[in-house]
């Protein structure tokens, strides 16, 4: 009896001596993304979060640390938040009613953070996060100790706090402070908003970032990024940089910023700082996802019997089976001109514009156009050939002639475009000797037949149905260039059982590939 108890004892003395040499558990950072609202190269939410994310990956002085990225701003479930060491804002602020900040977006979303800030949580806003309604002061002053206030109604110069484009050196009044670690005095343009709102004698308030240029009365006018420590043992972080995402490229920049998140999340900041790489968009991809081809599918808006939330996600698996692939999905069409679409080797076209006049403006033509004859790859689905066209009930004004050079087959409503009733055919591969249906057999298919499509220019057809309105072989899909762009089109994909068949899920796939130029 007596060994086994010195056994226990052994043990035990054994497992107390392995603890104290254990490393730190892993810091949790949860990046609120919010979705793209500016043009190409400015306010990249996505872009910045998954190239910090990679940084911090990968940075030769710095471990301990689990990076996840939640889109669309907020968590479908917000108890991931529950073991956040750190939760960063990287999206838009609040400005009156045509955005919402998602730290405070509603009460019910301030009593979430509020429990965590509760439990020591850290919080960080980023740029336009920066941006905050009078009606949670108290709250964001207690979180991060500072925010940019403005007021519906008023006008930018009424504002108490304001924002200006130059190019300045930026000094830290605090060099002590960990986020300046390894840093020195740099210049460079930014979008900087100062005049910030503050408390009145904060003694948590520090002061990292001061912008000399800046035109201010204000004792802290020119203070563009500041640190708090809480009561609660929480740690809280602002600062207004971050508009153009070029300025990751530089060093110095990227050190600030990294410090700033690890300090914030409560972690020891390295006496030179965090030293990191800028990576490509395809380096980041390929870090984050494994992937060497990206694609993004643009929908969010549709004739109502074509439904895109449900066909959506089954083409992005689709595509996805490839494992080179990743697709990012985007709801809103103009972000035609806020992505920088060379990041993606090719787009999907999931969208009509049914009933919305307004059709794409002239920077969303001109950034799609472009793309496609610098090269860029494009599928077509469906009843996406019905976008921007004249004929198209309640948005006859949104018509787009060149869409039609792009898309060589239309829905025309007024040339008696039809399809067979919504049920059961095959799709036969025609003998046109093509990389995307090379060896795949008929199939077995649930959705509608187009037939009497219009346009100018011939199109070999690589797929066909026999239709029963017609009672002939009906081309269904095709390819064709636009410059140096190549095109992918296909009138299959109604609804979620229009794609349930592998060897459309095939096709897909190959022709994701073939429009890449990664055959």
């Amino acid at each position: 009896m007596k060994n086994l108890i010195y056994i226990f004892l052994i043990l035990a003395l054994a497992a107390n001596y392995g603890c104290s040499d254990r490393q730190p558990a892993k810091k949790n950072i949860v990046i609120l993304v919010g979705p793209k609202s500016h043009p190409a190269g400015m306010h990249e939410y996505i872009k910045s979060a998954r190239l910090l994310k990679a940084m911090l990956d990968h940075s030769p002085n710095t471990t301990g640390i689990n990076t996840q990225l939640v889109y669309n701003g907020w968590p479908e479930n917000p108890a991931i938040l529950d073991s956040a060491d750190l939760i960063l804002a990287i999206a838009d602020g609040r400005y009156g009613e045509e955005t919402v900040n998602p730290l405070m977006a509603n009460d019910d979303r301030i009593k979430i953070i509020q429990k965590q800030m509760d439990r020591g949580c850290g919080v960080m806003t980023f740029h336009y996060t920066t941006f905050a309604p009078d009606i949670y002061e108290e709250e964001i002053l207690e979180w991060t100790g500072g925010y940019f206030d403005w007021q519906p109604g008023e006008k930018k110069g009424e504002w108490y706090s304001d924002y200006t484009y130059i190019t300045d050196e930026v000094t830290f009044p605090n060099p002590g402070h960990p986020v300046c670690n390894g840093i020195e005095s740099f210049t460079y343009e930014e979008e900087f908003y100062f005049n910030l709102r503050f408390r009145e004698n904060d003694k948590r308030l520090v002061p990292i970032m001061d912008v000399p240029g800046l035109e201010t009365g204000q004792e802290l006018g020119k203070v563009v990024a500041w640190a708090v420590e809480r009561k609660d043992g929480g740690r809280g972080f602002g600062t207004t940089i971050g508009h153009y995402y070029d300025n990751f490229e530089i060093e110095d920049y990227r050190k600030f910023v990294l410090n700033s998140i690890v300090w914030t999340a409560g972690m020891k900041v390295p006496e030179n700082g965090i030293e990191s790489t800028f990576y490509s968009d395809k380096e980041v991809t390929n870090m984050l996802f494994n992937a060497e081809i990206k694609g993004l599918i643009l929908t969010g808006h549709h004739h109502p019997g074509h439904p895109w939330e449900e066909t959506t996600p089954v083409i992005k698996t689709a595509l996805e089976k490839d494992k080179r692939i990743h697709i990012d999905v985007s709801t809103n069409i103009y972000d035609l001109a806020q992505y920088t679409l060379k990041d993606y080797d090719f787009l999907v076209l999931n969208y009509c514009n049914w009933e919305d006049p307004e059709g794409l403006p002239d920077d969303a033509k001109e950034a799609f156009t472009s793309y496609l004859k610098d090269g860029g790859g494009l599928m077509i689905i469906h009843f996406a050939n019905g976008a921007w066209h004249y004929s198209l009930p309640g948005a006859e004004e949104s018509d787009w002639p060149e869409f039609r050079n792009i898309c060589l087959r239309m829905w025309d409503h007024n040339a008696e475009s039809m399809h067979d009733a919504y049920g059961s055919f095959t799709v036969n591969p025609t003998e046109t000797d093509h990389f995307i249906t090379e060896g795949i057999s008929s199939f077995e298919t649930i959705d509608e037949l187009y037939y009497k499509q219009v346009g100018e220019k011939p199109i070999e057809p690589l797929l066909t149905a026999l239709s029963k309105d017609t009672g002939k072989d009906e081309p269904l899909a095709w390819v064709n260039m636009y410059g140096e762009g190549r095109i992918f089109q296909t009138l299959l994909g109604h609804d979620a059982a229009s794609f349930e068949a592998k060897e459309f899920h095939e096709i897909l796939r190959r022709a994701a590939i073939w429009v890449s130029r990664k055959e």
